[in-house]
């Protein structure tokens, strides 16, 4: 037990500086999100079009996006595991 003489772990630890990129890396976060809800959006208004070009069922409309939603997930993770593989630097920009 300390006592008043002895620092606790807690008086010890200093506050350190926030990073300024922060908020750069919050943006982006942010803009990918409303990437991925923009496109289940836009897959949904073009689903009707697509719908009637490719002669889908009205009743197979929900398979249309669950498969589309299960190949974006997919394809995501795939992405991840390449960058996470050869380094997200060289994963995404070219040499």
């Amino acid at each position: 037990m300390p006592t008043q003489n002895t620092p606790t772990a807690a008086a010890t630890i200093r506050p350190t500086a926030a990073d300024p990129r922060r908020w750069t890396a919050l943006v982006a976060i942010t803009l990918a999100s409303l990437m991925v809800v923009l496109d289940a959006s836009v897959i949904n208004i073009a689903l009707p079009d697509a719908q009637r070009e490719l002669g889908i069922a009205q009743a197979d409309r929900h398979w249309v996006v669950t498969a589309y939603a299960l190949t974006f997930g997919g394809l995501l993770l795939l992405g991840g595991r390449v960058a996470d593989i050869n380094g997200r630097r060289r994963t995404l920009v070219r040499p």
